[in-house]
């Protein structure tokens, strides 16, 4: 077994202040395999952007190039060396992006580098309208995983549905592909070629998920239709889901399929989206069919999102109640219930207790439980956690609930039982639960994983390409192999992949395997858990009065330590800044305005966030469980999720967050700093001690 004193080297980050420690000690041939560390950098390809082609007049061209990507070129003798490797494909790949065919000596070189086959992508993915299959079927053959496969074989399904090919659909098509899109088009190719009958029962089933269908799946939603097992009220459910989800066009493409008189009752629910108040009170007194049902049941629901009381006085002043199945009734109370909780409302637990929890979905069932937990009404936890299927009962967050529930019921035996069991592992519940039960985390080093599975791991050809792309500076390429080189890894594997790319330097993808590994029972917290510019946070910390394992924790959660990342809403670098908000923070600073790039630069985006981070802790008296939800929400949400008057357990109002992804956030980040406590100083204070109660605004 390999022990932690075996470290013996060092690998610089790119961008890191010190050095992440990893053991180096590597064979000669693994030397090889390796090639130049990643502190030596590599050279940024990502600039380059592909310049418009006219694709006809570029075929002859792409052909040429493609016949010589696949070594049907005379060529020249190969470079040696993998060094001169690297070199030769950024000179191929800038001629590829240019539209020009890299020149036979660069080929041949090439025909042992990893990224070959990108060259061959980059070229088919251009023309993907004007492939042969011969030639998708030669990229598939010599690359059959990777990325960049699935890409292409997902663009070339598309075109093939487009012009309905279905018999070459079913050459290419794959299994893995499990989006709604694609299984629905797998039932469209077999139908058309294998007859309707093949396809009806999994049509059913994906009918009854509720999901919108891309236009080309229209043909399977017609034979559905006229199937003998279409109902009226399943053909009338699935319309009300779309309903749900704003995608009235799609539904009303389906209603034209009942006939006129389904279409005029598609108009109305139309106009019962627009004005439900108005349509439930028109309707007070009408008992009518299932669809009636079911659009009193979405106009509640759509209601509510506006005025929650004037929906659930309106809802049960129908007389269609009486006749409702339910199901229906469940889903439109249950929605309205889940509504009041979400804003708090004293009412929402006995509002989820008064419906009937067939029509509950698994939302609702956890938003009951959260009801009764603000009100701190344990037998009504106990209860909802019980009504909830098995499977959902085993996760930890009820587990640990249903401690708390049977704690304060006097079983505080059963309890210290549940809470050992869920201590067992290193996670927000796990630490919650360490600390009621009185035992240790469970935060310890262990052994490195062997040699001989790390250089498994090394050899494989998603792995191989990915460790090409990231020297090569085409982060993006690289991240995707890297996770598509994980998909076929058991979790030893993947804890040796965690390894891997952490002696490579690269520790973003370090960190997120070894969190997907952790399960494998011999999770690395070193690796999971890194110290990237330790001497900065620990400076800039101090400057702010705030700790230095919660700001790791919140860089940890906001961008596993990717300095280059941007979110969809626009917030740049390691601690996920906004624009508008770094802006104001340099002002106080007396810090020249940042511009994006600015926010990508680590230093300068550790010393902004530290600052919103001091301010946000002092906004809310030192408390860090509202300073870090504010830092996700913003300030202004959270005074709102205050409790009204008195004070809640601090674990009760995180778990009763409004917003999903703050309540994940809060755990994270809360999780993640008592463990960068231990990996700073040997010791973490426990969870529960920063975690005080929540006092009412």
């Amino acid at each position: 077994m390999n022990s932690r004193d075996d470290r013996a080297g060092y690998c610089s980050y790119k961008g890191f202040s010190e050095e992440v420690p990893y053991r180096a000690i590597r064979s000669t041939e693994e030397n090889s395999l390796y090639g130049q560390e990643a502190s030596e950098g590599g050279c940024n390809l990502c600039n380059i952007r592909v310049k418009n082609m006219n694709i006809i007049n570029l075929l002859c061209r792409y052909l040429t190039l493609f016949l010589a990507l696949l070594g049907l070129v005379v060529v020249m003798p190969a470079f040696a060396g993998l060094n001169d490797e690297r070199a030769v494909f950024q000179g191929a790949y800038k001629s590829v992006k240019d539209g020009q065919v890299p020149d036979a000596a660069s080929l041949e070189a090439l025909k042992s580098y990893p990224l070959l086959s990108y060259l061959t992508y980059l070229d088919l993915r251009e023309r993907i309208q004007l492939a042969q299959p011969a030639e998708v079927s030669a990229f598939v053959r010599e690359t059959p995983v990777s990325f960049m496969t699935d890409d292409l074989r997902k663009k070339y399904l598309r075109q093939l549905a487009k012009i309905g090919d279905w018999a070459t659909y079913l050459v290419f098509d794959d299994a893995s592909l499990g989006t709604q899109e694609f299984r629905c088009l797998r039932l469209v190719a077999r139908g058309t070629q294998q007859g309707l009958v093949s396809v009806l029962d999994e049509g059913q089933a994906l009918w009854d998920e509720g999901v919108s269908w891309p236009p080309s799946c229209q043909p399977l939603e017609v034979w559905l239709m006229n199937a003998d097992a279409m109902t009226r009220e399943r053909a009338w459910w699935r319309v009300e889901r779309l309903m749900e989800k704003n995608l009235s066009s799609e539904a009303g493409r389906l209603v034209a399929n009942l006939g006129a008189d389904a279409e005029a009752q598609m108009t109305r629910w139309q106009t019962a989206r627009k004005k439900p108040g108005s349509f439930l009170a028109q309707n007070k007194a009408v008992k009518s069919d299932v669809v009636l049902h079911l659009m009193l049941a979405d106009a509640a629901k759509k209601l509510a999102s506006d005025d929650v009381d004037q929906a659930y006085s309106a809802w049960n002043s129908l007389a269609a109640l009486e006749s409702m199945s339910a199901k229906i009734r469940g889903e439109a109370e249950g929605g309205m219930a889940l509504v009041a909780a979400r804003q708090h409302r004293p009412e929402a637990s006995d509002w989820f207790e008064a419906a009937p929890s067939v029509g509950f979905d698994a939302d609702m069932r956890a938003w009951r439980v959260r009801a009764a937990l603000r009100q701190q009404n344990w037998a009504r936890v106990l209860k909802a956690i019980d009504a909830m299927p098995r499977d959902e009962q085993a996760n930890e967050e009820w587990r640990y609930w249903r401690a708390r529930a049977l704690e304060q019921q006097g079983q505080g035996e059963l309890a210290k039982k549940i809470w050992q069991d869920v201590a067992s592992d290193v996670t927000y519940y796990g630490l919650l639960s360490a600390d009621r039960a009185g035992v240790s985390y469970r935060l310890a080093y262990v052994e490195l994983p062997e040699d001989a599975l790390v250089r498994a791991v090394s050899l494989r050809p998603t792995v191989q390409r990915a460790r090409e792309f990231y020297t090569q500076g085409l982060i993006d390429e690289a991240r995707k192999e890297w996770l598509v080189a994980l998909r076929d890894m058991n979790l030893p594997e993947q804890r040796a992949a965690a390894h891997l790319a952490a002696r490579w330097g690269w520790m973003d993808r370090a960190a997120i395997t070894m969190g997907k590994a952790r399960n494998s029972g011999m999770e690395d917290l070193e690796v999971r858990f890194p110290l990237p510019w330790r001497d900065d946070v620990e400076r800039f910390a101090r400057e702010e009065s705030i700790e230095s394992g919660w700001m790791f924790g919140i860089m940890r959660r906001e961008s596993v330590f990717m300095p280059d990342i941007g979110s969809s809403a626009g917030a740049q670098g390691l601690m996920q800044l906004m624009p508008g908000t770094a802006k104001d923070v340099a002002r106080k600073l007396a810090m020249p305005a940042p511009d994006k790039g600015d926010l990508h630069d680590p230093a300068i985006n550790m010393r902004l966030g530290s600052a919103y981070l001091g301010d946000v802790l002092e906004r809310f008296d030192g408390n860090q469980v509202l300073a870090t939800a504010a830092y996700n929400a913003g300030p202004g949400r959270v005074k709102r999720w205050l409790p009204e008057g008195g004070s809640l357990p601090a674990d009760i109002w995180v778990d009763t967050v409004p917003f999903t992804e703050t309540r994940e956030y809060c755990r994270a980040v809360l999780h993640y700093s008592t463990v960068f406590d231990w990996r700073l100083y040997g010791e973490s204070k426990p969870l529960s001690a920063r975690m005080p109660n929540v006092s009412g605004g």
